[in-house]
């Protein structure tokens, strides 16, 4: 189901209108114009028979009634009955032919008349008296004789109009809104770091147009991508020989050198040179990489190791398709930041009941302000309080996190906890057409 607001929801409903409302003035001028002129002649012709059929009967001798009337109902299907006793079991029954033709007769009368109806044999008979020179006469015509049948027609024609309408609605406005659509969702790829493929540059002149530039512009993100890789890459290594100088300086010093010192400028430069590592991490081999059946259990447990301070309690194999590599970094990196900014146990949870399993990691630390929740997945990005440069960390543990997870189309949450902490959950891809996962047990 589409939302309220979404363009093709309003294009659609903008053509149902327009071609609702001309379904209905031309339903309504061909009924007016056309219909309405016949159903008049043809009551006016039938109210004449019935007419004249009945004073013809009051004229003719009594031998020759009997054989008039039973010519008159074989070749015209009008019943004349001689007599005040009407027939039996009269009633209203409305039929909007019938009131039309009680008008006409009515008009030829001078004088108004209503037509009743009864069931003779199951079939339907609509009557009406008329004075004549030999007393009251009843004619009667059976409902077949009519033949019309307005309201199914009616119907049948808006249903057909109906249907006609919203299915034209429905191919103009997603012809029209398809290539948007596709717009909207690649622009959602880019904005996620994916590199969409090209989108078809046809359809409309405007809309063609408008997929070119974008093209265009998603090759331009690509290149300033490649480009911040390489950049990055060079300035990793001018900046490794430097600091390999240093090192080599150092470890140089005279032995009366101070211990202090000498460790204090050893811890910078291994600072220095672990920074620059994390940067090229994250200009580089960050794509989607192949995914593979793996145990998430024994995974998990390789990344968690012998570590201490952290509960990891597995509870059976869990076989999901997931690029194991990219799964290990990330998991690491959430890890890390837990055990760096939290001093109680941080505690690691595999949800495999689903289609999708989903990984935690849940800490005891000060959590994130919730209008901080996105910045801090940036480059170098720190929280003012407590994760700061003095606490250890780059900046952009997280931000490799995050790009791993979109690459390889897993999705990372942060969440606080009740009683303070941070829960940082990993949604792993939905399975694909071949892929067998097997639950936990």
């Amino acid at each position: 189901m589409r939302p309220p607001g979404s363009l093709f929801t309003r294009v659609l409903l903008t053509l149902v209108l327009s071609f609702g409302s001309f379904a209905l003035i031309t339903f309504g001028s061909a009924l007016y114009y056309v219909l309405y002129p016949v159903v008049q002649r043809s009551t006016a012709d039938l109210a004449a028979i019935i007419e004249l059929s009945a004073r013809t009967l009051s004229l003719l001798p009594q031998q020759a009634r009997a054989d008039y009337q039973a010519r008159l109902l074989d070749e015209y299907q009008v019943r004349l009955l001689i007599g005040s006793e009407p027939p039996r079991e009269l009633d209203n029954f409305f039929y909007p032919y019938v009131v039309r033709l009680s008008q006409a007769l009515s008009r030829r009368m001078g004088q108004p008349v209503q037509m009743q109806s009864n069931l003779i044999d199951g079939r339907r008979w609509f009557w009406v008296d008329l004075e004549t020179s030999a007393g009251t006469i009843w004619a009667g015509i059976p409902r077949d004789r009519i033949g019309t049948r307005p309201l199914i027609g009616a119907v049948v024609i808006c249903a057909l109009a109906v249907l006609l309408v919203l299915v034209t609605a429905a191919i103009l406005a997603r012809r029209v809104t398809a290539p948007l659509t596709r717009l909207a969702r690649a622009a959602e790829e880019v904005a996620k770091g994916r590199s969409p493929k090209p989108l078809p540059e046809s359809g409309p002149r405007e809309l063609a147009n408008l997929a070119r530039q974008f093209n265009e512009t998603s090759q331009q993100v690509r290149e300033l991508l490649a480009d911040r890789t390489v950049l990055l890459a060079g300035i990793s290594h001018d900046l490794r020989t430097p600091l390999t100088r240093l090192r080599l300086a150092l470890e140089m010093l005279p032995a009366e050198t101070d211990p202090a010192l000498s460790a204090r400028m050893q811890r910078d430069i291994e600072e220095m040179s672990a920074q620059i590592g994390q940067a090229v991490e994250l200009g580089g081999t960050l794509g989607a990489g192949e995914r593979h059946r793996a145990d998430l259990t024994q995974l998990i447990s390789e990344v968690v190791g012998n570590r201490p301070r952290i509960l990891w309690r597995p509870l059976g194999r869990c076989i999901h398709s997931v690029n194991a590599p990219a799964l290990r970094r990330i998991l690491g990196n959430l890890i890390e930041n837990a055990l760096r900014y939290s001093t109680a146990t941080v505690e690691v949870r595999l949800d495999c009941r689903h289609q999708t399993p989903a990984l935690f990691v849940l800490d005891r630390g000060p959590g994130i302000p919730d209008e901080e929740r996105e910045a801090v997945f940036r480059p170098f990005y720190r929280l003012e309080r407590s994760r700061n440069r003095s606490t250890g960390g780059s900046g952009l543990g997280l931000a490799v996190a995050r790009q791993l997870a979109i690459a390889n189309a897993m999705e990372i949450e942060l969440a606080n906890r009740d009683q303070g902490g941070l829960i940082a959950s990993i949604r792993l891809p939905k399975p694909r057409a071949g892929d067998d996962t097997e639950g936990a047990h």
